[in-house]
Order: C-alpha cells, then sequence, then structure tokens
C-alpha cells in the first residue's frame, strides 16, 4: 500500500476515501488523544471527544489552508472540541477572584518540567485532581501556550480570572507535587 501524505491526503480524505481518513486518523489521533486527555478527567469523555474531533475533521478538511498548517488546524479544532464537551456537560466553573489572596501573590516556583523527574503519565495524573476550571486554564496557558487574553475569549471570563485560575492551578500542581514526592523534584 502506498504511503498517502500532503495534499494528497488531504484530497483523498475530502473525496471520502476510507484508506486516506484511516491513515490520517492513524497518524495524528495520538496527538488529538493526548489533548483529549489533559482537558477530560476520564477516558470515556476523551474517548468521545476524539471521536468528535474526528468527525469534524473530516466534515471539515476544506478549511485547511496548506498540509503545513494539517497539525497545527487539528490541535486546535481538538482543543476547542474539548472545550465545547467541557461547557455542554458540565458549567465550567472558575474560582472567583480573591483579591485580597491574589495580590499577595503567594509563591509559586517556576521550574521546566523538563528537568524534573516527574514523567509525563504522572504529570497527567496530578492534573487530572485539578478542579476543572484549574485544569482547563492550566493547560490552555502551560501546555497550548495561549495568553490570558485568548483563554479568556475561548472560555468566556475575564483576563483577570484567567490568571487568577492559572496562579492558583501552578499553587495546587506545587503542592501536589510535594505530596507525591516529598519535595519539588528539580
Amino acid at each position: 500500500m502506498e504511503q498517502l501524505k500532503g495534499k494528497e491526503l488531504i484530497r483523498r480524505c475530502m473525496d471520502l476515501d476510507r484508506v486516506a481518513q484511516k491513515a490520517l486518523y492513524d497518524s495524528y489521533s495520538p496527538m488529538a488523544y493526548g489533548i483529549c486527555r489533559r482537558y477530560l478527567s476520564n477516558q470515556f469523555d476523551a474517548d468521545d471527544c476524539l471521536q468528535k474531533t474526528f468527525l469534524k475533521i473530516f466534515s471539515h478538511l476544506n478549511q485547511v489552508k496548506s498540509e503545513k498548517s494539517l497539525p497545527g488546524w487539528i490541535k486546535t479544532l481538538t482543543i476547542r472540541t474539548c472545550l465545547d464537551h467541557i461547557k455542554s456537560t458540565s458549567k465550567l466553573k472558575f474560582d472567583p477572584i480573591d483579591n485580597k489572596q491574589d495580590n499577595e501573590e503567594a509563591y509559586v516556583e517556576d521550574y521546566e518540567l523538563k528537568d524534573s523527574k516527574v514523567g509525563y503519565d504522572e504529570l497527567l495524573k496530578l492534573i487530572d485532581l485539578l478542579p476543572e476550571g484549574y485544569r482547563t486554564v492550566f493547560n490552555l496557558a502551560i501546555f497550548d501556550e495561549m495568553s490570558h487574553e485568548e483563554i479568556a475569549i475561548e472560555c468566556g471570563i475575564t483576563v483577570g480570572t484567567s490568571r487568577s485560575q492559572l496562579h492558583k492551578a501552578r499553587r495546587r500542581m506545587q503542592s501536589l507535587i510535594t505530596i507525591q514526592y516529598g519535595k519539588l523534584p528539580i
């Protein structure tokens, strides 16, 4: 069987070629599923979002500007599908901004996870323990590198709420890592 890539793969997927669709799924589903697992705390919801994502991908492939933009487009579509799922299955709740507490700026040590002894799977388990609002903003800011302005738009919150949720999520993650490993593993 021939190796499908690039424009040919996209074109054949749009022509509803099942072999091409399987090739696209096999190429991008691991990345998309990883995103789904970061945002959703249970496997059933992650599986559901992965399926919804690929239905959207196959329905809207004509929106892809170029073959080079395909991975980024799939990533964005996956994130938005996860956010839509979270919003539709529960009221995405964010802690109110506590100006007194947040202005005190409790120290949150910045460190690079790539230098730590915390593996990706262990990190996912800890992220799953975060409240939904914290987890959502943490994922958007840390993993998906969105600005607070972008997060505010995507989640329908204020920039201040985004900042507050990230700060609280980092404090909670620091606490969870400390509890799990005894200290921050740097």
